[in-house]
């Protein structure tokens, strides 16, 4: 991983959109379609952003899946956040087209990425998610 960050340093010609809410840029897409949406503050993860900045970036993001669909005629847009490249959250939004494959057994399957994550202590899962609800009804 290099020390230039693909939004806080984005070239003028990745750049799409710049504003309070956030940066839309083109960073190797794999189709037309394929693009980055970056919060405008340079944050690891999702866990770190403030609600306001996660409900601008996602509402930037939406605005972007709007044209993408009407632009590319794809049926729908997949959202993801990996962030493995560059510690800037950021999401990425790849269009599907009728004509694809699902995505979901690439990721969750066997042979996809679910398949070959490495085993980590985590905690019980009756444990955690009974946390995680009280918590969340706080």
């Amino acid at each position: 991983m290099s020390d230039r960050c693909i939004f806080c340093d984005a070239r003028d010609d990745t750049i799409l959109y710049r504003g309070n809410d956030g940066t839309v840029i083109l960073d190797d897409p794999i189709r037309t379609g394929h693009l980055l949406v970056g919060g405008p503050r340079h944050i690891a993860g999702l866990h770190q952003i403030s609600e306001t900045e996660a409900g601008a970036l996602f509402s930037l993001a939406q605005r972007v899946s709007k044209q993408i669909v009407e632009q590319t005629g794809a049926s729908k847009v997949y959202v993801a956040a990996v962030g493995d490249k560059d510690p800037h959250f950021h999401i990425h939004l790849f269009p599907k087209f009728v004509v694809d494959g699902n995505l979901g057994p690439y990721i969750f399957g066997a042979s996809g990425w679910a398949g070959n994550l490495a085993a980590v202590d985590t905690p019980d899962p009756t444990s955690f998610y009974a946390l995680l609800r009280s918590r969340l009804a706080d």
